[in-house]
């Protein structure tokens, strides 16, 4: 027997969180040989999301709950699921919404018996999201495979990791964590499923369009430092244009044909002004990032007094 925990962060999926673990539990009854538990993480959530699992659990003891402290993101969830479900032979990450098709389970567990060590599912179309997302999406997807050279288009964190991948996730010591590159980083060996996002159970997305610019950057910058060369080529091209401008000054006044006034100067003061504040900004990305990571402060913090699991791995990552 096979023993695979299925992580599910959640945060107030009250409405929705039973009868979609109903759907998810449909899904993976006729798996043979395996024990599957679904483990979800309530990440601080505001409604009865972590009742309503509890709840559960008393009446299906494969359903088990990891409530955190308070809301500390989804990235987090995902760490403390796979730090408190090391010990098992697979851990499978999915959405609570559904948007992650349960049905594609099965055929994800046979690819891992089967040698892979990280089976994922990839987008094929991004279903009924807005024109405008699908676009900022897109943009993020492309920087992000420029900068880092990890080609992360389509990928979901809808995988399937072998024990070997969970423990050397866990085992990395960075405080920045950004779940897809991370896998995609570490090289094992991976099999792909593509698949159609199907509608959210949600009545609307928990992330809001400032979040996922911010969620963006910490995802770029985590993985490269390569944005700061940006720093580097504006500089260059500052100069020269600063040369062209001041050669053209010198030229007029050379041949009589300067005239009052500043603008040439009050060009080159927003033109060099412009790019040192950008410069500064970026920099101070950067110098956030390393904050961060020295301060070692761990990404989560568990409520024990709330969940049903009582590992003690699980008090931090």
């Amino acid at each position: 027997m096979h023993s695979i925990a299925i992580v599910i962060p959640a945060y107030n999926e009250a409405a929705s969180i039973v009868a979609n673990l109903a759907v998810i539990r449909a899904a993976v009854d006729d798996i043979a040989g395996a024990d599957i538990m679904l483990v979800v993480i309530d990440d601080g959530s505001a409604d009865g999301t972590a009742a309503a699992v509890r709840q559960l659990h008393t009446k299906d003891p494969r359903v088990h709950l990891l409530c955190m402290n308070r809301h500390y993101g989804k990235e987090a969830a995902i760490a403390a699921g796979l730090q408190a479900m090391r010990h098992c032979d697979a851990v499978l990450v999915m959405d609570s919404d559904l948007q992650h098709p349960p049905a594609l389970i099965p055929a994800m567990v046979e690819h891992w018996r089967q040698g892979a060590r990280v089976v994922e599912a990839v987008k094929e179309s991004r279903g009924n999201e807005s024109y405008l997302r699908g676009k900022l999406a897109g943009m993020f997807y492309r920087s992000f495979n420029y900068f880092t050279r990890l080609g992360i288009d389509g990928h979901t964190d809808f995988k399937l990791l072998d024990k070997e991948v969970v423990n050397a996730c866990c085992d990395l010591p960075e405080h920045g964590r950004f779940f897809r590159g991370l896998i995609a980083w570490l090289g094992f060996e991976t099999v792909q499923l593509p698949f159609n996002v199907p509608p959210s159970t949600r009545q609307r997305s928990a992330w809001g369009q400032g979040a996922l610019f911010r969620y963006a950057i910490d995802s770029i910058t985590s993985f490269t430092a390569l944005p700061l060369q940006i720093v580097t080529v504006l500089g260059g091209l500052t100069f020269l244009l600063s040369m062209v401008i001041g050669a053209m000054a010198l030229e007029d006044k050379l041949a009589g044909r300067a005239v009052d006034g500043f603008t040439t100067v009050i060009l080159l003061i927003l033109i060099i002004g412009s790019v040192l504040m950008f410069s500064v900004g970026l920099i101070g990305i950067y110098v956030g990032r390393i904050y961060d990571e020295v301060k070692r402060r761990p990404n989560f913090l568990i409520n024990r007094q709330q969940s049903t699991l009582h590992d003690k791995s699980t008090s931090h990552d």
